[in-house]
């Protein structure tokens, strides 16, 4: 390798004496360096590195244009097939239509195509991030990206909600009702329901289309610091800003989509149809999210029973975010607490002297009673039980301020300790260093008065020998 190095460097060495174009100047001429060596060196090299970053902004860009519009297109097939859907099974439900009739044929194909063109989306918007991931980390082979199973998971889970759907065709499965009768019922319940999944589609439009989110300095910015912008991101960075507003809406979508969900189970599935109607629907789904449960009405079939265990654990979630939001709400910001320990220090501090005066006082009072007299009297077990309440009054007094102290002690005030730390430890290095240049001139002249009064010396000695 050492040899190949030398030869590499000797091909350098004649290359540069045959070519014409060196100057035949010395290198320590201005011109020389300044002109030749920036122009011909740097020149290239820093031109060649400015077009490869506006090409790559450039791609970047258009990756992003293509992003928003596949995220566009996600959502608009989403709502046309979810819309389609609604037609059909409200119409179903208020028989009128059947499902082997035109008319629901018709709604459901419709449905099928904007689902294809959905998938056919939700691939190009796939093969687009890894595109965006690939121009971003300056790699050349989409399979270092692809890896299983962080990508390969969520495109295949996303495949799967996006691709349910009713089908065009009636598909029915039997089950038995309370008196063992066997019926057989249309699948396009549970399949209406579970295409309202496709809802996660909104967060993914709110991160594409935030322009405070989908900028170069936040993309980088997250990068380096490595935080995925996602929809789970857009939800924290909500609650964070608008807790209420996010909660509000959080528990209307689940009213609604939730009560839609049991009326459709329990109109397609039981034979007693008694919680058909909307209204029941939402009772059954309101008592069981806020977890009450009277026991007046409940779900009959199966469907119905797992819409309402969903809603029970959708309840239990938001009322944790909810208690966390009041507990946010109440407690105290930095000021308060700054403002709170202060009065709260001021007032025992004033106890702590009163409580000393009164072991001063009672403590001289109790030596004046025994002076006059040594029987143990009413009057000086009165006065020792007032010097031992105010010593303890003392003794709490600092024991709470102590508590004070250390409860308004966070991170801020941690780091801004750190940061003083280190300014002064940087004023102390900088005074040591001032300080051992100081001795190193300090000895330097030392050493130079040492040779003088040595010359001195000399002269001395030769003038008094002459």
């Amino acid at each position: 390798m050492f040899e190949h190095r030398k030869n590499m460097s000797g091909d350098f060495k004649d290359f540069a004496v045959d070519d014409t174009n060196i100057p035949l100047v010395n290198r320590g001429h201005k011109s020389y360096t300044n002109d030749f060596l920036d122009e011909e060196k740097g020149g290239e090299n820093h031109g060649l590195i400015e077009q490869g970053m506006r090409e790559k902004l450039k791609i970047r860009g258009d990756l992003l244009k293509r992003k928003r519009k596949i995220v566009d297109v996600q959502v608009l097939m989403a709502v046309i097939g979810i819309l389609f859907m609604l037609v059909e099974n409200e119409l179903y439900l208020q028989e009128c239509i059947t499902k082997l009739s035109a008319t629901s044929i018709i709604l459901k194909s419709v449905v099928s195509v904007s689902t294809i063109i959905l998938l056919f989306a939700v691939v190009l918007y796939y093969m687009t991030e890894i595109k965006l991931r690939l121009t971003d980390n300056q790699l050349d082979d989409w399979r270092l990206l692809v890896t299983f199973p962080n990508v390969n998971y969520k495109a295949f889970l996303e495949i799967l909600i996006c691709a349910i759907h009713p089908l065009p065709i009636n598909v029915t499965f039997p089950i038995s009702g309370p008196d063992g009768r066997t019926d057989h019922v249309s699948s396009d319940g549970v399949l209406s329901i579970l295409m309202m999944l496709r809802v996660y589609l909104l967060g993914r439009v709110a991160v594409v289309h935030d322009t405070l989110l989908s900028g170069s300095a936040t993309r980088s910015l997250s990068a380096l610091n490595g935080v995925l912008i996602d929809a789970l991101f857009v939800f924290k960075a909500l609650m964070a800003s608008n807790p209420g507003s996010v909660l509000i809406f959080i528990m209307i979508s689940i009213l609604l989509i939730n009560s839609w969900a049991m009326r459709n189970c329990e109109t397609f599935y039981q034979f007693e149809r008694d919680n058909t109607n909307f209204s029941n629907s939402m009772w059954i789904v309101s008592i069981t999210f806020l977890t009450v449960g009277y026991g007046d009405t409940y779900p009959v079939s199966v469907c119905g029973r797992c819409v309402s265990v969903a809603t029970g654990l959708m309840g239990i979630g938001t009322t944790a975010l909810l208690i966390t939001v009041i507990l946010k709400k109440l407690e105290q910001t930095r000021a308060e607490k700054y403002v709170y320990s202060f009065v709260r220090k001021a007032q025992l501090d004033k106890g702590r002297k009163n409580a000393a005066a009164d072991v001063i006082k009672n403590w001289l009072l109790l030596c004046n009673l025994r002076k006059h007299s040594d029987v143990i009297d009413r009057s000086k077990i009165h006065v020792h039980r007032k010097l031992q309440h105010a010593i303890r009054t003392m003794q709490d007094s600092r024991k709470t301020r102590e508590s004070i102290g250390e409860s308004t002690v966070g991170l801020i005030e941690v780091s801004k300790a750190i940061t003083d730390v280190e300014q002064r430890t940087e004023m102390l290095q900088k005074s040591v260093t001032e300080l051992k240049h100081g001795l190193i001139h300090l000895q330097a002249t030392t050493t130079d008065l040492h040779f003088k009064l040595n010359n001195i010396y000399r002269v001395l000695m030769k003038s008094n020998k002459a």
